[in-house]
């Protein structure tokens, strides 16, 4: 009989499987209690310390909670719930509203779980509570609710005309909140939390530490792939161990896969909690050799090491969800966003002379890079490779996708240097310089940054403004076509401003936008500071 680790099991219900309905908060419990997982998957929710220090106080005030779907607003619902010692057989009924008495105010919290759970009726009958508590300054019966921001604008709006002047200009403030990023007005006794503006690339690392670390891996002993002499056969544990660390001990992969995600959020692609765990267990489980399941079980992973097998469970291909077919693929969001950094499908000459011809010359560099991978580098796509070499070409569209897979493989692995650059890889060739600015924005302890990064910047302004190819990086320069705005040409020169720090003058400078992700142009006044 073979061995089977009853954690694996529980993190196939995480992935992009059909049973993957435990992803949700409400059921995620029930699965945590029939594999025996101790500790349970758990990050601390981004707002949790925030909700806790208002209900704790003296005269807390109502919170909305509004974010995509798999945020985690009901996670934070339930851990509110469990603080405030809320009876858990109560809340794992599944009732859709729940009360409990905060201790320090003595007032009454109503928790919604999902305002989109709600009814017509249901809503017809708190929604005018809650826009009281919230008008109030100082109301007894407070509201913890967690919505979508469509649902909580459209439920809102349609009961606010209703309501009277002052409640139509609550609703006018709280949906300006929203448009704006705002989380605090004066005038409400409201705070609006928007989980969806956290850090996804913060969050996958955590999750990527909770799953590789949980000491359930220890489970696996008495396996017969288990390692030895520091060496395994297993692809579970190979996956696992590579996004844990590569064998060079660095952080590869997460690193890598972390610049993604804030290049993403940059883009204003967020990517919510629940995709997040899909993606790191579709990394270790994803098995692309099975037209039924998509990830594996301790079965079929031993299926695989018997038959040399590991084409079909390449974690790197997997983090593009690659193990899925197309239509499914589509369903997940990360997965479509991670696509659209065209990395496999982006070619860079020099990378394809390394996979191509290098293997037949004996290049130092093909066996450092590609071949000492011994699971899933040179091995994987030799013959096809040879087939190719040859002139037999059987099996071109073989190596065509294999060699795809390998530089998704290089993307993750190569060191940043100037020979390889693993973001010519992708469709964002100075992804690494962005992401660099960031950092030179964020660390700077006083005045202006400057970078080279910057300067390509005001150049690259200079010319979209003047349509000239002007070189000018001291300088920005203002220019309009001279009637309403419209204009495809600029040719006439309005005024310019200095870029680098000044005692006196106005300057040009960026600065990091709310979610510290992306650069924002500011002109700074000195003598107003």
């Amino acid at each position: 009989m073979q061995h089977s680790n009853a954690f694996v099991s529980f993190l196939r219900h995480y992935g992009p499987i059909p049973a993957s309905d435990n992803m949700y908060d409400e059921l995620i419990e029930k699965e945590i209690k029939r594999y025996g997982i101790d500790p349970p998957l758990e990050i601390d929710p981004p707002r949790h310390s925030d909700l806790i220090t208002n209900f704790k106080s003296a005269s807390p005030k109502n919170v909305i909670l509004t974010g995509t779907a798999g945020d985690g607003k009901t996670y934070h619902c339930r851990r509110v719930w469990e603080v405030f010692n809320g009876d858990q057989a109560k809340w794992n009924e599944g009732q859709k509203v729940v009360e409990l008495l905060l201790p320090a105010s003595l007032k009454t919290l109503t928790i919604i779980k999902d305002l989109s759970e709600l009814t017509v009726q249901e809503k017809e009958n708190i929604i005018p509570k809650i826009a009281k508590s919230i008008h109030l300054p100082n109301p007894h019966h407070l509201y913890l609710v967690a919505a979508n921001d469509g649902q909580l604008v459209a439920s809102w709006r349609k009961f606010a005309i209703n309501l009277g002047k002052d409640y139509r200009e609550d609703f006018d403030s709280i949906q300006d909140m929203l448009i704006k990023g705002e989380e605090y007005k004066y005038r409400l006794s409201l705070y609006l939390y928007n989980l969806s503006r956290s850090d996804s690339s913060t969050y996958f690392n955590k999750i990527v530490s909770q799953i590789t670390e949980h000491p359930h891996w220890k489970n696996c002993a008495g396996c017969k792939l288990m390692p030895t002499k520091g060496t395994t056969r297993c692809p579970i544990r190979i996956n696992r161990d590579r996004l844990r660390q590569d064998e060079s001990g660095s952080l590869a992969i997460r690193t890598r896969m972390a610049q993604l995600l804030r290049l993403a959020a940059a883009n204003r692609m967020h990517m919510p909690i629940r995709d997040l765990f899909l993606l790191c267990v579709n990394i270790i489980l994803g098995d692309s050799g099975s037209d039924s399941q998509s990830v594996l079980n301790c079965s079929v992973a031993h299926d695989r090491v018997k038959a040399y097998d590991y084409r079909h469970t390449n974690p790197y291909a997997n983090a593009f969800g690659a193990n899925l077919a197309d239509r499914v693929r589509q369903q997940y969001r990360i997965f479509e966003t991670l696509e659209s950094f065209g990395i496999g499908k982006e070619t860079d000459n020099q990378t394809d002379h390394l996979l191509v011809y290098a293997p037949s010359s004996g290049n130092d560099e093909f066996k450092s890079l590609v071949d000492q991978d011994k699971f899933y580098g040179g091995r994987s796509y030799k013959s096809c490779l040879d087939d190719y070499l040859e002139g037999e070409r059987e099996q071109l569209n073989e190596l065509i996708e294999a060699l795809s897979v390998q530089r998704q493989r290089l993307f993750f692995t190569l060191p940043q240097n100037e020979k390889y650059s693993p973001w010519l890889l992708s469709v964002f060739h100075f992804a690494d310089e962005y992401l660099d600015s960031l950092r030179s924005v964020s660390d700077r302890q006083d005045g202006y940054t400057e970078s080279d990064f910057i300067d390509k910047l005001v150049r690259g302004l200079n010319r979209t403004f003047c349509g000239m190819m002007v070189d000018e990086t001291d300088r920005l320069f203002f220019t309009s076509s001279g009637s309403d705005g419209r204009g495809r040409i600029a040719p006439i020169y309005e005024f310019d401003i200095g870029v680098g720090k000044h005692r006196r003058d106005p300057y040009l400078d960026f600065r990091l936008a709310h979610n510290s992700m992306i650069l924002r142009l500011v002109i700074v006044d000195p003598e107003k500071d």
